[in-house]
């Protein structure tokens, strides 16, 4: 028995060196096949599906599975090219929206048009910070937007609203907050936290509001607004934010005037 093993090995590695003698010496010897051309034709290759099937035949099989798995990466990058130049335009039409908006309501209707229409989102809500600016402003409050006082937005800002978009499924006092006559029909939730971005802190710091004569504040917080759907991979955790930390970041901005 431990002969035939011995014998077993030692065959096994010269089939392992003849496998390699015979790939090099074709790696070194290219036109081999060009001066024993029926050899591309008898030598036979197994195939799991065809069975046995020529040389040539089998290589132009393997060239046709690359041809289309590479065809298939390119129409996979076209698509999310396609996709990415769609989210362009669309932020760049949001803001042409936020700047041409006149009020505080129309900024919020646009908002919520932009997000039925060309976000498809089904429902939506936004809680801001109150102060008397926004009070004024919002005589005709919108039906999706709440005012909370201060103590209410930093009460929020937990695991699931201090990240700029969350993105995941429902928990049960949130969508209480944003969506309280939705019942169980939410099943995939983000939420967008809106607040002065850092970035342009330096450049308002110097500037006091038009209509209560006082500087702006540093590192506040706007509110929420918040997006909600009945597919339940809609908002789901492993989706990328940047769209949507984008999008928040244009309506933070617009709503920096108000306080």
């Amino acid at each position: 028995m431990i002969t035939n093993t011995k014998s077993a090995s030692v065959a096994g590695e010269q089939a392992f060196d003849a496998d390699t003698y015979v790939a090099e010496f074709l790696r070194q010897s290219p036109d081999f096949f060009s001066r024993n051309p029926q050899l591309l034709m008898d030598i036979e290759v197994p195939h799991h599906q065809r069975g046995a099937v020529s040389l040539v035949e089998r290589q132009v099989q393997v060239q046709r599975e690359q041809f289309n798995d590479l065809q298939q990466r390119l129409n996979e990058i076209v698509d999310v090219a396609h996709q990415n130049d769609s989210l362009s335009e669309l932020l760049h039409d949001y803001s042409v929206g936020l700047m041409s908006a006149g009020s505080l309501d129309e900024v919020f209707n646009f908002t919520r048009t932009i997000m039925q229409k060309r976000l498809k989102c089904e429902m939506s809500s936004a809680i801001i910070r109150r102060n008397d600016v926004v009070e004024a402003c919002l005589e005709g409050l919108t039906d999706y937007v709440t005012l909370a006082d201060d103590q209410l937005c930093q009460s929020m800002a937990d695991l699931h609203t201090r990240r700029a978009v969350y993105c995941g499924y429902p928990v049960s006092n949130r969508v209480e907050q944003f969506f309280p006559d939705s019942g169980n029909a939410v099943k995939s939730i983000a939420i967008i936290r809106l607040a002065d971005a850092s970035s342009v802190q330096p450049f308002k710091s110097d500037y006091r509001h038009a209509a209560t004569g006082k500087t702006f504040e540093q590192n506040q917080e706007f509110g929420y607004l918040a997006m909600a759907s009945t597919d339940r991979e809609r908002f789901a955790p492993h989706m990328g934010t940047d769209f949507l930390s984008r999008f928040g970041s244009l309506l933070s901005a617009r709503l920096a005037v108000f306080y």
